[in-house]
């Protein structure tokens, strides 16, 4: 066993240390713009950017392509000649070395950029002899144009040609530029430079390169260059040539190979990028100022095609690489972030990493892989034999008294040691040999090395968690731990300083064993303060103390009260903001893999500064996709490494940048009514006609717009090369209702529409990955009035205002004059009318008085008989001792009455409310007072309802009700109480109507039947008769309803039973005369300017 062990390391540290090691940070992020893309063909040569950040790339036959990081645009070059070189002027003009021709872009007067060729300006016969323009620089105020045989340098005016000598006596090459000098590389002559504004003279020590092609040069600093050539690489330092190479060859294999280094840039961080063509496998190769390599990019790494034609990098930015097999890429060696793919050999999702004997092993979805490099230096990842399936965990086991082991744990065929490049399997020998493989399967999701039980590891299971011992140089023993109560998947085990067991399910919260192993404890929502998904618990203990990361922050776990409590680890930061689902520390801080309820996913770096407080450091982490990551492990260095789905991601924590450079928002397009108004360029226009990129809008590019011209569409990017796809944009138009910036989004456009007239400047700001604001960028404009809107027009309006104004009075004064005279002629027609109808009105005036009088008099007369029907005052105060009545009619003659009356020992009172009101209820009045005289003259033996059934059927029989449709239906609510004096009783019967009765403060109310006297549906029954016992000093009270239905009050609603019970219990002591009194004036008070509505009567008597 410990002879495979060693060759299995052997293996591994053979296969990286076999000489270079490209990207040991993952492989620079790459993003290949292909001729689908941006609508070309294959070859592209060069690369420039201007001032505003936008990118230019010269192609084959497609022109120039222009990029603003969300549109590809093209710009046509004469006869579709190729762009073989492109510079940007201090004056932030893009210079054009061409076939056969060289000039610039400028702008055309709606801001669309175009090219304008210089060769007209050339003598004939330099035209017909005019071939690639390979090289385009700029300097000291002037461009220079570089081909085989001349120089031809343009001072923005003229064009002065430099002869480079006959190709027969030189056979010059490129002309390159380094350190303020030209070197034209001459195959016959050597190195050569100009000693004056025309000479040409070899360099000291020049001639070692004849019979060479040098192809780049690179300052290193201001006394030594970088020559590349096609056999070889050369430093050059105070006139000494001095052949050079990496640690590894790479300048003997390229000669070798015959690839050759066509285009050299020195890096932002000082470091040197090579461009390779005619080779398969070179590409871009980043070297250090001492020559080692760095980075490789090419097909195996990422890059769409492999041959370099040139190699840019403005400032702190992305380097571009253009391809003249296969487009244009984009390398973000200025990044932290790297990243291992399927370039690379990974095909599964990642779910755990571990560094073992220096190397990175991963568990994915099928099987174990780890890195190595092959024979070129390329970082693969290499599936581990002997193990394939859903593996879940690796941990790094220490056995006493043995070397460390690298364990993998596997949900199908249980835990194995992984020995360099081989799987040797654990638990099925195990089980076998215990013979225990019914009993106990491994089905892993988590492995921990246990710290107080030396040689023992655990195992979460699908449902429960085993373990497994080591001990004698072999495993030796397994079992579960409560079997029966841990029956639950276990997604993280640890052990805390106290020597106690948790266990993480996938679900069900979290589960402590303690150390005597005799005790199972819960933890759940009840014990986790705040958190309501029990989903994705992690363990992490740290010292004396345990956390666990949750959808709800981190936790940690308090001794003293057995909770778990918001906060701890890096103070109370990641408490309650958004979940953590795993974690990993280094030297000086953690990382942890944040996600929210938005489908956002991220890294947190957290580290401590210099005053000792936690502060986030993940700006470089920004960079990573929104993805998912199921893993994560940091080197103590601050390295981490991230899995996410089939990725591996790698921070490099030693790449610093300063992320101070500023970027532009940028307005690309303006257009209302399919008419292009600006095309995207700014520009400034001096004496000359040459118009010259700006990044301001200019006063004489501010268009002023007809009305119909009021609807805009804005197109809008940000050249930042970064993510470009996931820049977010706000904008506002000034002088329109916007008063504020809009929402981020993502969106690259703004439409406005139905503008008025007016001056308008429309903003517009982006926000990187990273939350930075780029500089703003306005356009402005004016639309003018329609016609109809201008002063013009409303002059005109006023002069035809004045003219209707004069005509309107004048034909209404003429109108006047005729409807005055036409109104004169109807008044003295009307006048005699309205005299003779006087007349006659006073005549039926007259009349009508008479008749009024008369039948007043026979109301009052009425009201006199009805009034002398009622029981006389004294015959009521010798029957009742104490008592009032507070009768009020609505009209002259009232529809309500009452009728006391003694019959022998009994005493009655009758309170009654009839149909209507006024004549026709004073009628019905009478007759229920007749009747009641007639009923109760005639019995010995009164009872209260025998008296209501007898005056009902009289009633009937009167007034001929037989209940069909349009007969007579009056009738009257009626209430009647009989006194016994001698034994204390009161009989009660009512139709509808109730009586009160307020005994020692206590209020009853005893309903009447729901019937009135008169015809009704129940008319064959019979009406209660209510006997109650009565003592000295209770009040009855009878009335109508005229007094609770009364409206008023604030609110204009009725006064309601309610309130006059709470009335009466409140006033009921007083002496009867008050109680009169007060009623009388709540009565007024409550329905004060409006009309009552119904007769009243209440009645009140104290038994004395």
């Amino acid at each position: 066993m410990k002879k495979l062990l060693f060759l299995g390391i052997l293996f591994i540290s053979v296969l990286q240390a076999s000489g270079q090691q490209f990207n040991k940070y993952g492989n620079p992020l790459i993003t290949n713009y292909t001729p689908e893309v941006y609508g070309g063909n294959e070859q592209v040569w060069c690369i420039a950017q201007d001032d505003r950040g936008v990118m230019y790339f010269g192609t084959n036959d497609n022109g120039i392509l222009e990029y603003d990081g969300k549109t590809w645009r093209s710009i046509p070059m004469p006869e579709n000649k190729s762009v073989r070189s492109l510079c940007k002027g201090a004056d932030g003009v893009i210079y054009v070395g061409s076939t056969g021709e060289f000039g610039y872009l400028q702008p055309t007067a709606n801001g669309r950029l175009q090219y304008f060729s210089l060769i007209k300006n050339l003598p004939d016969s330099i035209q017909s002899s005019l071939s690639y323009i390979y090289k385009t620089y700029w300097y000291e105020g002037k461009t220079y144009f570089c081909s085989l045989s001349n120089i031809f340098i343009f001072d923005g005016n003229t064009i002065k040609p430099i002869s480079l000598g006959k190709q027969s006596e030189y056979a010059n090459f490129f002309t390159l530029k380094a350190n303020d000098k030209f070197y034209v590389n001459s195959y016959l002559q050597g190195l050569r430079t100009f000693t004056s504004d025309s000479t040409l003279e070899v360099i000291p020590g020049g001639q070692a390169f004849i019979h060479k092609n040098v192809f780049s040069i690179v300052a290193i600093d201001s006394s030594k260059i970088f020559i590349f050539t096609d056999n070889g690489f050369y430093t050059y330092s105070n006139g000494k040539v001095e052949s050079v190479d990496t640690p590894t060859l790479l300048a003997k294999r390229m000669a070798t190979e015959s690839a050759i280094p066509y285009s050299a840039t020195k890096l932002n961080d000082g470091n040197i990028a090579l461009g390779v063509v005619q080779s398969d496998f070179f590409g871009v190769v980043t070297l250090a100022p001492d020559l080692k390599t760095i980075n490789l990019v090419n097909k195996q790494t990422g890059m769409h095609a492999g041959q370099v034609s040139e190699v840019f990098q403005n400032g702190d930015a992305p380097l571009w690489a253009t391809l003249y097999d296969g487009g244009i890429a984009k390398v973000e060696l200025n990044s932290a972030i790297g990243r291992f793919g399927q370039e690379c050999g990974l095909s599964e999702i990642i779910v755990d990493i571990v560094r073992f004997n220096n190397t990175i092993y991963l568990a994915t979805f099928n099987g174990v892989y780890y890195l190595a490099y092959d024979s070129n230096g390329v970082p693969k990842f290499i599936p581990v034999d002997g193990i394939n399936g859903n593996v879940w965990a690796l941990t790094i086991f220490s056995p006493p008294n043995a070397p460390k082991m690298l364990l993998a744990g596997s949900y199908t065929d249980g835990v194995f040691e992984i020995k360099g490049s081989k799987a040797i399997s654990i638990s099925n020998p195990l089980n076998a040999n215990l013979e225990l493989s019914k009993q106990i399967q491994h089905s892993c999701f988590a492995l921990y090395p246990s710290k107080s039980i030396p040689g023992r590891l655990y195992i979460g299971l699908n449902s429960g968690v085993a373990y497994i011992d080591w001990a004698n140089g072999e495993w030796k023993h397994t079992d579960n731990l409560f079997r029966d109560s841990i029956n639950f998947e276990i997604r993280s085990i640890v052990e805390d300083s106290k020597g106690n067991l948790w266990l993480a399910t996938g679900y069900s919260g979290v589960y402590m064993v303690n150390k005597s192993f005799t005790k199972l404890s819960k933890f759940g929502k009840e014990s986790i303060k705040g958190l309501e998904n029990l989903q994705y618990i992690i363990l992490f203990p740290v010292n004396d103390s345990l956390y666990i990361l949750t959808s709800n922050g981190i936790y940690h776990f308090n001794y003293e009260n057995n909770l778990f409590e918001p906060g701890g680890l890096v103070g109370s930061a990641f408490s309650k903001r958004f979940g953590i689902y795993k974690a990993t520390k280094f030297s000086n801080g953690y990382a942890f893999l944040c996600y929210d309820s938005n489908n956002k996913n991220w890294i947190e770096r957290v580290v401590k500064d210099s005053a000792g407080n936690w502060v986030t450091d993940n700006r470089d982490l920004k960079r990573l996709p929104n993805k998912w990551a199921d893993a994560i492990y940091a080197d103590p260095d601050g390295t981490l490494w991230i899995g996410m789905s089939k990725e591996l991601y790698v921070y490099n924590p030693h790449l610093k940048r300063s992320f101070n450079a500023p970027f532009r928002a940028v307005i690309r397009e303006v257009v209302s009514k399919d008419s292009l108004l600006f095309g995207g360029a700014f520009y400034t226009q001096g004496d000359s006609s040459v118009r010259k990129l700006s990044l301001e809008q200019q006063p004489y590019q501010m268009p002023r717009l007809g009305y119909h011209y009021n609807a805009m569409v804005f197109t809008f990017a940000a050249p930042y090369f970064e993510r470009e796809e996931d820049i977010v944009y706000s904008h506002y138009l000034e002088g329109s209702d916007e008063t504020t910036w809009s929402q981020w989004d993502k969106r690259t456009d703004a439409t406005y529409t139905n503008l008025r007239e007016g001056k308008y400047t429309f903003h517009v700001k982006a926000k990187n990955i990273y939350g930075d604001e780029s500089i703003e960028a306005t356009y402005s404009f004016e639309i003018r009035p329609p016609w109809y809107r201008t002063i013009l027009a409303f002059i005109l309006y006023f002069i035809l205002a004045v003219c209707l104004v004069w005509g309107i009075v004048k034909w209404n004064t003429r109108r006047l004059i005729a409807e005055k005279e036409r109104l004169e002629q109807i008044v003295r027609e009307r006048t005699a009318e309205v005299v003779a109808q006087k007349e006659e009105i006073e005549q039926q005036k007259e009349k009508i008085a008479a008749q009024n009088e008369e039948i007043t008099s026979s109301i009052q007369y009425a009201s006199r008989i009805q009034t002398a029907l009622l029981t006389p005052t004294d015959q009521i105060n010798r029957i009742f001792p104490e008592n009032f009545i507070l009768y009020l009619p609505r009209d002259i003659v009232s529809g309500d009455f009452y009728y006391i009356t003694q019959a022998g020992k009994l005493k009655v009172s009758v309170v009654a409310d009839c149909t209507g009101h006024g004549v026709p209820g004073g009628f019905m009045s009478m007759l229920g007072i007749s009747f009641l005289t007639q009923i109760i003259g005639t019995k010995t033996d009164l009872k209260a309802n025998e008296v209501l059934n007898e005056l009902r059927n009289l009633v009937i029989t009167a007034l001929h009700q037989t209940g069909e449709i349009g007969g007579s239906k009056d009738g009257m609510d009626i209430a009647i109480y009989i006194i016994d004096e001698e034994t204390q009783t009161l009989q009660f019967a009512g139709a509808n109507n109730p009586l009160i009765l307020i005994r020692n403060n206590e209020l009853t109310h005893i309903k009447g039947d729901k019937m009135p006297i008169g015809i009704h549906l129940r008319g064959e029954l019979s009406f209660t008769n209510n006997v109650i016992q009565i003592q000295k000093g209770d009040v009855i009270y009878t009335f109508s309803d005229g007094y609770v239905d009364q409206f008023g009050g604030e609110d204009g609603r009725k006064f309601m039973i309610k309130h006059f019970k709470e009335l009466l219990l409140e006033i009921h002591h007083k002496p009867m005369s008050e109680q009169r009194q007060i009623l009388d004036e709540t009565l007024k008070n409550w329905h004060g300017n409006t009309p009552r509505i119904d007769d009243v009567v209440v009645m009140g008597v104290r038994i004395v």
